[in-house]
């Protein structure tokens, strides 16, 4: 008798013959390592039919359907009554007094799950009431704005587990992909080697907001002092040194030992 896997649930959970455990999502590098297989925040370009989005940016880049000329280079700031943004205030030094730094956008993989119970149905959005080149200011109740009825795109495919085909482009599921070996480490500020080395991070914040202990970029394995990485101190690993020799600047342990030792 053979079996085969119906709904979405059994499809995201089914290991095909052949294939590898890395191939389901709950085994897979990006379970553990998001970002190295697919960039997620491309399927959220198109979440709203006849517009593409930067996801991490509420920016409307582009425009599938010319009845929303109006829309490009305006930012999105609400969905459905609720915000898409964030206001942001803090130290701008440690130690320094709480100030107001603005608006950012929040992660839509977070902030919209609620709209996917829209697949199909319009919503409606709010978006800045003039081209906007720069980060919009938070907005108000006295803000204007651009209100628009836009149809939230269905995601999947039927009942299945592939992305509706006009969800993406060929090639923007990898544009994103990180390369973790390389610049990733240095540039991206995912910090993806201290997070899954905890033995080099041992660093602790300090009562004045600053840190103590050893940064992990240091090219000397213990420098006694926690360098502040402002990416010109040459104390610290470099993009370019990064990409010349990670191998030796990444210092990977085997068997517990450091690997130029083991």
């Amino acid at each position: 008798m053979e079996l085969n896997p119906r709904n979405r649930m059994a499809q995201l959970l089914h290991r095909a013959t052949g294939n590898p455990s890395n191939t389901l999502p709950s085994t897979a590098i990006s379970n553990c390592f998001p970002g190295l297989e697919f960039d997620f925040k491309a399927f959220w370009r198109r979440a709203f039919v006849g517009i593409v989005l930067l996801e991490w940016d509420n920016y409307v880049v582009e425009v599938e359907d010319h009845s929303y000329d109006d829309l490009k280079f305006h930012r999105l700031l609400k969905v459905d009554g609720k915000d898409v943004m964030t206001a942001v205030s803090g130290p701008r030094i440690p130690g320094g007094e709480s100030t107001t730094l603005g608006a950012l956008a929040m992660e839509w993989s977070n902030v919209l799950t609620f709209v996917m119970r829209r697949q199909g149905h319009a919503v409606k959005c709010q978006f800045t009431a003039e081209q906007s080149h720069t980060v919009a200011e938070m907005p108000t109740d006295s803000t204007a704005t651009l209100e628009v009825e836009l149809v939230v795109r269905t995601m999947f495919d039927g009942e299945s587990a592939a992305p509706a085909q006009d969800l993406l482009r060929p090639g923007e599921l990898t544009q994103g992909l990180c390369s973790p070996w390389q610049h990733d480490y240095r540039e991206c500020a995912c910090y993806y080697w201290p997070a899954s080395r905890p033995d080099y991070v041992n660093v602790e914040p300090t009562e004045d907001g600053l840190s103590r202990g050893d940064m992990w970029l240091a090219k000397e394995p213990r420098p006694g002092e926690y360098i502040l990485d402002d990416r010109v101190d040459e104390r610290l690993v470099s993009y370019d040194e990064l990409f010349q020799n990670w191998e030796k600047w990444l210092r990977f342990q085997v068997k517990g030992r450091d690997a130029e030792q083991s």
